[in-house]
């Protein structure tokens, strides 16, 4: 497997999750998306597309970076959706505890609904991998972080190339690149958290962690 930077065009902002969005979960949720496969099987195909490292098991993949340059600022904004736009059918009692009313769903639904995103022109992953195998996965995503049915994170091109270092732990300036176990880590004031460091991450054990800073990569 060869060493990897892995630059996406994105089409509209990305919603982040609470935590940095790894690359070897969007791989795992392609696979997840698009096949019968349980997670063992998965992990099984995974291994085939991204190295791990021997002594952890984690794989070699960062957390997504943004990209930003003259052309193409990095930018938090509002996005605004409208989520109802008519009252006629609003028959349900006014009379209800405001405690009970959910304002996501149903007769209550807000007429409008703001999601907090980044807008970026491209984002970028580093990894030991196969290239072929890991932009075949991504196309087959189509989308990156929260919100992927509303068209967050679209997807527009893939552009990966070989490089000469492995930065799927550690950037160029020695910063931590994606989530590790604390002992794998200098303490250099990351966030430490009791959380996953493999896919799924939604279920995999949680461990004591640092988690990178906000990463930026200025062109």
């Amino acid at each position: 497997m060869k060493r990897l930077k892995i630059t996406i065009q994105i089409g509209s902002p990305i919603l982040q999750p609470k935590y940095p969005i790894n690359l070897d979960g969007l791989l795992y949720w392609a696979f997840k998306a698009n096949s019968d496969l349980d997670d063992n099987a998965i992990l099984a195909k995974i291994d085939t597309v991204l190295d791990k490292d021997p002594d952890s098991g984690i794989y070699k993949a960062s957390s997504l970076r943004f990209v930003r340059s003259k052309d193409y600022p990095v930018e938090a904004i509002e996005w605004a959706m409208a989520t109802r736009t008519h009252w006629e059918d609003w028959h349900f009692p006014r009379v209800e505890k405001k405690a009970t009313i959910i304002t996501k769903s149903g007769g209550f639904r807000k007429r409008v609904t703001t999601h907090k995103g980044i807008k970026a022109g491209f984002v970028e992953f580093n990894a030991v991998g196969d290239a072929d195998k890991i932009e075949y996965l991504l196309n087959s995503l189509g989308f990156i972080g929260l919100n992927n049915s509303q068209g967050f994170g679209e997807i527009q091109d893939i552009q990966i190339s070989e490089i000469e270092n492995d930065y799927s732990f550690f950037d160029e300036n020695n910063e931590l690149a994606r989530n590790l176990p604390v002992s794998m880590v200098e303490d250099k004031g990351y966030l430490s958290v009791k959380n996953s460091v493999k896919p799924p991450y939604q279920n995999s054990e949680r461990i004591d962690s640092f988690i990178p800073n906000f990463r930026l990569k200025n062109i």
